[in-house]
């Protein structure tokens, strides 16, 4: 590969990096509804903040239960029929869930999305893009990646919440908001099966490098993957609290519900376009993706900290501006979490295995995460805020702990 190729992505590159941005954003905004609609959700349904996160629970333990055996399909079958089919199953859910609304049968549904949204979509969606780009320019394909998921995120939640409008009755109104968001599925679904060149971004694998069982074990040994997991549960754990801003600006400083919803999309959406920040970042500035970790761990601890001591009489415009401060330090860690893999060595014939073990435990904050919040919520009201952003700091304070260690094994291994 050229010089002038390496420094920049090519067009090609972009466009696979944006169909991949796009194909991410319309999977995770239906089963995630609650990052914009949350008390809209809770009051169409009429259940509680706790059921609200039982939902996520299920959601989560189907994750954890799909994410190794689907990543041994993903490897077996071809990319686009992954896509094709879970963005299918999506469509499917959300068609059932828009006709129902019913709390038994949302659980069975937030099952299935944690099948179709992760079994073998999330594994052939890492790797694909992996291998959009070189080693040199993983930090900048991951962050464009997120980049793109997150403007078409914010797009699709801003006309959701726009149209949701139309009604002035809770349950209709998230019910418009819901059938909105399964056309915007469908049409991805579509788009996908018309555009997606698998070839573009595939390559063929000889017979040695198919995935075998004997290399969990190897992996499971390699004590860097566990580190790894930890740091990725570590930075998910953040990125994916964001959303406890909003009901927080609503119920504590009495920001209205609609400005907080619009907030919140600037928040879990918008930010994503600070990804690329954090690939250059990675790539440009540190060279190293653990450096970056350490540093934005290091920052987030401090904003939290700031957090905690901000009063309640504080200026409505300053606590949104201060709330949107962990998102965008969370979006430049998250959005560039799977970068490191280069850098920790781990062996390529089992990277995949490396993938599916540190999301089985980096994404274990759904499952326990809300339903612990919730039922601060539920039990302390207000009171509770504190307490969720002392338990966010904390886990600040263990991501940066972790990547040190991860620092001193590299080095150690080099």
């Amino acid at each position: 590969m050229s010089d002038k190729t390496k420094a920049h992505l090519s067009a090609k590159t972009l466009w696979v990096l944006f169909i991949l941005g796009l194909v991410n954003a319309v999977m995770y905004c239906f089963p995630y509804i609650r990052y914009v609609f949350y008390d809209q959700q809770i009051a169409a349904m009429g259940i509680t903040n706790t059921q609200s996160g039982i939902l996520m629970t299920i959601y989560a333990a189907a994750n954890t239960i799909t994410l190794i055996p689907g990543g041994i399909l993903a490897d077996k079958w071809s990319v686009k029929k992954c896509l094709v089919g879970s963005i299918l199953g999506s469509v499917v859910i959300g068609i059932i869930y828009a006709l129902t609304m019913n709390f038994a049968v949302a659980c069975v549904l937030w099952a299935g999305l944690g099948v179709s949204t992760i079994f073998v979509f999330w594994a052939a969606i890492t790797k694909a893009v992996g291998q959009v780009g070189t080693a040199e320019e993983q930090g900048m394909c991951y962050g464009i990646y997120y980049a793109a998921s997150g403007i078409i995120s914010a797009i699709l939640n801003a006309v959701c919440l726009q149209v949701s409008r139309l009604s002035d009755d809770p349950s209709t109104s998230f019910s418009i908001a819901v059938w909105a968001m399964v056309a915007f599925t469908a049409v991805a679904l579509i788009l996908t099966m018309i555009f997606f060149k698998e070839k573009s971004i595939t390559q063929t694998k000889s017979s040695d490098e198919e995935f075998k069982i004997k290399y969990v074990g190897e992996a499971l040994k390699n004590p860097m993957t566990w580190l790894f997991s930890l740091m990725v549960l570590c930075a998910y754990g953040l990125y994916t609290s964001v959303s406890y801003f909003s009901p927080y600006l609503t119920d504590v400083l009495g920001i209205p519900l609609v400005h907080s919803s619009f907030i919140s999309i600037v928040r879990s959406n918008l930010m994503n376009l600070l990804c690329p920040i954090g690939g250059i970042i990675v790539d440009k500035i540190f060279k190293s993706s653990t450096k970056w970790y350490i540093t934005a761990f290091g920052i987030t601890i401090v904003i939290y900290g700031g957090v905690l001591i901000m009063p309640s009489s504080i200026s409505p415009v300053l606590a949104t501006i201060v709330s949107l401060l962990p998102s965008a330090i969370g979006m430049m860690l998250y959005g560039v979490i799977w970068s490191g893999l280069q850098e920790c060595k781990f062996k390529p014939i089992y990277a995949g295995t490396v993938i599916g073990i540190a999301s089985i435990i980096g994404y274990l904050p759904d499952s326990f995460y809300y339903i612990i919040f919730g039922k601060w919520m539920d039990k302390f009201g207000n009171n509770a805020y504190p307490m969720i952003f002392g338990f966010l700091m904390g886990t600040a304070v263990l991501g940066m702990v972790i990547t040190i260690l991860m620092r001193k094994l590299i080095k150690k291994n080099n």
